[in-house]
């Protein structure tokens, strides 16, 4: 930071801090593995599973619903859930969400239905072909994060790893607006 805003800044009551160059290489070096783990993964999850990153996380979200198996098991009432639940659950961007769920619906992997006891709510619901789909893409998934990330470390470091990020989760995700506040 220049002397003269930081003199700025330190003279209106305002002081900004810079983590150290120790802790300034771990974030670029996180940002850019995260970032381009992310990209392969969606890449290689598209050419061999037939869908993108962003349709995984929602099938995901999905086939995670609590109590969701029991539900489609009544067959009275069916499982999923509700679209905004849906958007504040995704990992993705909520942006063009509505889009999103259109495309997956013309694809056969979810439907949208109008519950009996709530004529107002929509839930989106995991087809059966969604959960072929889901179980074929969840083996090529699976299979990149062990070809890309986790052959690549030692069990000693996936501990401190995930340590240390269910520290930042912890903090960063209440942060993020419109998510589940888990």
């Amino acid at each position: 930071m220049s002397e003269p805003l930081q003199s700025e800044l330190s003279q209106k009551g305002r002081s900004l801090s810079s983590p150290s160059p120790e802790r300034l290489r771990a974030w670029r070096l996180y940002f850019e593995s995260a970032l381009a783990l992310v990209d392969v993964l969606d890449a290689e999850l598209e050419r061999d599973a037939g869908i993108p990153m962003r349709w995984y996380d929602a099938l995901v979200q999905l086939e995670e619903t609590p109590g969701y198996d029991a539900l489609v098991q009544l067959e009275e009432t069916p499982g999923g859930l509700r679209m905004n639940e849906l958007a504040e659950r995704i990992l993705y961007s909520k942006s063009g969400f509505t889009r999103v769920v259109d495309r997956m619906e013309e694809a056969g992997l979810v439907q949208r239905v109008r519950p009996e006891n709530d004529r107002r709510s929509i839930l989106v619901v995991l087809t059966d072909e969604g959960r072929t789909t889901m179980e074929q893409a969840r083996r090529h998934h699976r299979h990149g994060i062990e070809q890309h990330f986790s052959s690549h470390l030692a069990d000693t470091d996936i501990k401190t790893l995930t340590r240390a990020l269910e520290k930042l989760s912890t903090h960063a995700r209440p942060l993020r607006p419109g998510r589940i506040r888990s």
